[in-house]
């Protein structure tokens, strides 16, 4: 395991700073501080990430030591959201993507909105609870990958949220895959109901939250070739398209799991249809010995075999009788039979003399 270098950088002294750290002009990530933050603005060489939580208000102060922050990145950062956004304010950019929660275990279904705002020399990041994307990338960083820019940091922000979401779809597949075998091949459909609901509810929120992405990426694509920031342009272009690709991986596993439902549904349907023929068979067979036992129980005068000291085996035998006669009848006329059809073979015709043989 790795000694992680950016350690120190959660250990930052600001109440509702989760941590700094301070990038040189290479693009090396560096334990930052409190000093770093005062120094936004200042001209100098690098830039800093400053990552904060959103449950404590009292990073509206960090917020109010920061210059060139818009009210437009103060309301992306420390505002309530509802749904992915980006928007470019005096060569600010801010906004608020999804993005998956993280654990011990690694990422979690559930999601949050990571809030950003990313100036000429700073971006800085906001959640509610850990997120996937700023663990990764800070793990990343701390690792030896670089980040020349803020448009370069935020790239990775981004690939990391596409590496979380090509890996859970990775999974709901896999799950598809067993869930085809056991429907297709074993033919089980039952007890696969519940698989399948979960994998389609997991396929329905990713493919909310990528196509939002997707959105949110193009256009952040235009408003940075509007204001001719070609570095933006390139890197929102470029995520753009794995978000696309993202979305038709999505969108494939959707169709998947709509199939596999209708073919278990097919299969449930056949499973009701036999249930409900053999109790047509029983309902028939025993229909006849019904209405011979409720003949007999008229207890009316001159009763057939009222007198006779053998009436109940003549009776009993009279309704075996009737059944074994019905199923003759259902079995003659092929009612019998699975296909509900009798296949009798087909008799040659009789040529007449004289007449051509095919």
């Amino acid at each position: 395991m790795s000694v992680d270098r950016l350690k120190p950088a959660l250990e930052t002294g600001v109440p509702g700073c989760i941590w700094i750290v301070r990038f040189d002009a290479s693009g090396q990530a560096e334990p930052g501080t409190a000093e770093d933050i005062k120094r936004i603005g200042s001209g100098g060489e690098g830039y800093v990430w400053i990552h904060l939580d959103h449950i404590n208000r009292r990073m509206d102060d960090i917020l109010n030591d920061v210059p060139s922050m818009t009210q437009e990145a103060r309301d992306a950062l420390g505002g309530e959201v509802d749904h992915q956004f980006v928007e470019r304010v005096e060569g600010v950019v801010s906004g608020a993507i999804v993005d998956h929660q993280i654990g011990i275990d690694g990422a979690k279904p559930d999601s949050d909105f990571l809030r950003f705002a990313c100036g000429p020399d700073f971006v800085i990041t906001a959640r509610r609870a850990a997120l996937y994307s700023a663990q990764m990338t800070r793990r990343a960083l701390s690792d030896g990958a670089k980040a020349e820019t803020p448009a370069h940091l935020l790239e990775l922000l981004v690939s990391r949220l596409c590496d979380c979401t090509t890996t859970m779809c990775r999974a709901i597949a896999a799950t598809l895959d067993q869930i085809e075998e056991n429907v297709v091949i074993e033919g089980r459909g039952r007890d696969q109901r519940a698989g399948l609901g979960k994998a389609r509810r997991q396929a329905v929120r990713l493919s909310r939250q990528i196509n939002g992405l997707h959105s949110t990426l193009e256009r952040m694509e235009e408003e940075s070739d509007e204001q001719e920031d070609e570095e933006f342009a390139t890197i929102a272009a470029g995520l753009a398209q794995r978000a696309e690709s993202l979305t038709r991986d999505v969108g494939n596993l959707q169709d998947r799991a709509r199939m596999l439902q209708d073919e278990i549904n097919a299969i449930l349907t056949l499973e009701t249809n036999d249930r409900l023929y053999m109790l047509t068979l029983v309902t028939a067979v025993l229909l006849p010995a019904t209405f011979v036992t409720g003949y007999f129980g008229m207890n009316t005068k001159n009763l057939v075999f009222a007198d006779s000291d053998n009436g109940t085996f003549y009776a009993t035998v009279l309704c075996l009788a009737a059944a074994f006669g019905a199923l003759a009848l259902l079995m003659r006329s092929g009612l019998a039979s699975p296909s509900g059809k009798s296949e009798s073979p087909r008799k040659k015709p009789k040529g007449r003399p004289g007449s051509p043989r095919a």
